[in-house]
């Protein structure tokens, strides 16, 4: 099998070093948008190419040898990227890959690691694989027409994962939260949010490979937790004052709790089946 990883950022570097170690055999491909990565990238591939892809000859390069593609996208730069900026990461990309499929015929699975933002908020209650999703205007609006393009095509197989917020090495929530100590927030601290260690978002993209998954699946851990519960463990555990919240949540910003039941059910086993588990906080944007 000839793989394509579309995006060596946070999730795709880990699942390239997944891949390199455990089956050095595989034929890879990597891509990024940075030539200044390509030397480091070279070491765990046999292939690195740099790839905008919205641009169809760069695009087409990268999937030429490949049976299967993993697209880990992300919007260039570290500040706060708009709904524009998603549009043109996410479903330029996808419009793109559509229009290559013609001279694709070797590509036969193409997955996404997409992001529960797009169910929106569900006032704390429960959310599968079967829910609607509500995600708004915004980031989660394009996120999910990003989706609805993939779902679209209908003669290879697609498997979009959505992941909940990552965590793991290099990305230490107990650093994030450690300004809090002893401040005065809004609210209750009752919204829900779930979470992903970046070891299990490779591992479930790798199953996925081997397992030919299909259609939509919720990548998190067991243990969706709510903010007050996430920060007052980390501030303990450093040893810091806790925050004081001064009253009660809105009912329409109390998030919601993603079942992760399909995941299992396809035989994936959690590594980190809750933030606690791992004995590492850490974090992105929550989704």
């Amino acid at each position: 099998m000839d793989l394509t990883i579309v995006g060596c950022g946070y999730v795709g570097l880990a699942l390239a070093e997944r891949l390199q170690l455990r089956r050095p055999q595989l034929k890879l491909t990597l891509t990024t948008t940075s030539s200044e990565r390509l030397e480091h990238l070279s070491s765990l591939a046999d292939r690195v190419r740099v790839c905008d892809a919205t641009n169809p000859a760069q695009l087409l390069d990268a999937l030429r040898q490949s049976s299967s593609a993993v697209f880990c996208l992300g919007p260039k730069g570290d500040r706060q990227v708009d709904a524009n900026g998603y549009r043109h990461t996410f479903v330029n990309s996808f419009r793109c890959l559509k229009s290559l499929l013609p001279e694709l015929p070797n590509l036969r699975q193409i997955l996404y690691t997409g992001s529960c933002s797009v169910y929106g908020d569900a006032q704390g209650g429960w959310v599968d694989e079967q829910t609607p999703p509500d995600p708004g205007r915004g980031h989660g609006d394009v996120l999910l027409e990003s989706e609805q393009l993939l779902n679209s095509i209908g003669d290879r197989r697609v498997c979009i994962l959505r992941l909940g917020a990552l965590y793991g090495p290099g990305r230490d929530l107990d650093r994030r939260l450690r300004g809090l100590a002893g401040l005065e927030r809004p609210g209750s601290g009752g919204s829900y949010s779930n979470w992903l260690h970046v070891a299990d978002a490779a591992g479930a993209l790798e199953a996925a490979v081997d397992g030919e998954w299909t259609g939509v699946v919720n990548v998190v851990n067991d243990e969706p937790i709510r903010l007050r519960d996430l920060v007052e463990r980390s501030l303990q555990r450093q040893g810091l004052a806790p925050v004081h919240w001064l009253g009660q949540d809105d009912p329409s910003s109390a998030g919601r709790r993603i079942r992760n039941t399909r995941l299992k059910q396809l035989g994936y086993q959690l590594q980190h089946p809750s933030v606690d588990h791992s004995g590492v906080f850490a974090s992105s944007q929550v989704p």
